[in-house]
């Protein structure tokens, strides 16, 4: 600038320029504005000398990098699927800002699996910016890394929720800086909390740079960023259970509570899509409807107990005696049935109905309490008169009952005189061991 000017090419001035200055006993990034302009001894004569302004503008420059970085980690972290993503995206933006964040750890808080309610959870790392591993090490950046054992103001920040300044946190936890430049020997780590009393889901370690002060608003900087990542991280949090609860209440609904199979809502929710798919890949579905022959006498010679744990029994053995593409649900009471797609003959499906009545003679009980209950079974196919899933059903459910007035224990397939037959007489009344 000096050279230009005095060699008469006219005044010059730059823009927050960087320059570091030794002013308190380190060296120090600054920025400042300078302008430059000739003294000449007449009006165009010769340049005798320059005049020269200069204003400090480090923190206005300061102020606008970190306004930048915080935009950005809020950019990338905010509507995050998981909490990890959420630190992967932060660290991800941070290695382009390491003029005020060298580099930075994320770490986890995890319950320990063994650990009893009220136990101190566990500091795993989660992510990284700006480090390497030290030689030796094996498994990859960060793996094993014992962050309370070897560093214990970690834990101390995690357990007190307070902001601690530590020194050489990189060589203790035997990781080294992936660029030297800016030199950084402290660390500011700051938990990651929505506030003072909640507990946090994690600690950022943020490296400071060896060349600027630390000052209100430097500390001020790397809180923010740490609030912002534990912002976006609690709520992907918050997301994730409410998924998963979603999806637990969703299983519950959608399964029978006692055998853990797929309930009669289950079922009709499959059905539909079921029928179209065989439809149009011309592959028949079969439908077995399976009703217990004796179980009310389990209820009331062995009690109600005996009855569940009967039932669990004979879900446990369904699943042994179908197909495993095959599907058992528990429609309601002692009532079960099987959907069966790609069913390739009438011997296929009957061979299936054969298994499960072999299956389901379970005796229940000792000496003179032991009831021994059978299965009934119908059998529906998809085909002409047989489109929807309640005509299956219904179908399936007709066989059954010809199956039990036929003597019990055996299986039917349907046809459509049972449905005549059965609406001009109704259903078999039960005798004293039907449920």
């Amino acid at each position: 600038m000096l050279d230009q000017v005095l060699s008469g090419k006219g005044a010059t001035y730059r823009e927050d320029l960087l320059v570091h200055l030794r002013r308190h006993g380190y060296l120090e990034e600054c920025f400042f504005t300078f302008s430059y302009g000739p003294i000449r001894q007449h009006p165009g004569g010769e340049v005798v000398g320059v005049w020269t302004a200069s204003m400090e503008t480090t923190r206005q420059v300061l102020g606008t990098r970190r306004m930048s970085c915080l935009r950005e980690l809020a950019d990338a972290t905010v509507g995050r699927p998981s909490r990890d993503d959420v630190f992967t995206n932060a660290a991800r933006v941070l290695e382009r800002h390491t003029s005020d964040i060298p580099y930075c750890v994320i770490l986890a808080s995890e319950e320990r699996a063994a650990a009893g309610a009220g136990a101190a959870p566990v500091l795993l790392p989660a992510a990284a910016a700006g480090v390497a591993e030290e030689q030796g090490r094996s498994g990859g950046c960060l793996s094993g890394i014992d962050a309370e054992g070897l560093v214990p103001e970690l834990g101390d920040s995690a357990a007190t929720g307070r902001t601690r300044i530590t020194r050489h946190v990189l060589e203790r936890l035997g990781l080294h800086r992936a660029f030297a430049e800016p030199p950084s020997t402290s660390a500011m780590v700051v938990p990651l909390t929505k506030s003072e009393t909640s507990r946090p889901t994690g600690l950022f370690v943020a490296g400071m740079s060896d060349r600027l002060p630390v000052t209100d608003d430097y500390r001020a900087f790397v809180s923010l960023a740490a609030a912002q990542i534990a912002a976006a991280a609690m709520a992907a949090h918050a997301l994730e259970m409410e998924r998963t609860m979603a999806a637990e209440a969703r299983r519950r609904a959608l399964h029978d509570g006692l055998t853990g199979l797929p309930n009669r809502a289950a079922l009709f929710e499959r059905l539909p899509t079921t029928l179209k798919e065989s439809e149009r890949e011309h592959r028949p579905v079969g439908f077995l409807f399976i009703d217990l022959d004796g179980f009310k006498a389990v209820n009331d010679t062995l009690g109600h107990q005996a009855g569940d744990d009967l039932l669990r029994e004979v879900a446990a053995r369904l699943r042994r005696a179908v197909r495993p593409s095959d599907i058992v649900v528990r429609l309601a009471g002692d009532e079960f049935a099987v959907l069966c797609e790609n069913i390739t003959s009438n011997p296929a499906i009957e061979a299936i109905a054969d298994r499960i009545i072999d299956n389901l003679a379970i005796p229940s009980g000792t000496g003179a309490e032991c009831v021994t209950v059978t299965a009934s079974v119908g059998i529906a196919t998809t085909g002409p008169g047989i489109t929807d899933a309640d005509e299956l059903v219904r179908a399936a459910d007709s066989a059954m009952y010809a199956a039990k007035k036929r003597g019990r224990g055996c299986w039917e397939h349907f046809d459509r005189s049972m449905l005549m037959r059965r609406s001009q007489r109704g259903p078999p009344m039960p005798d004293a061991g039907d449920g």
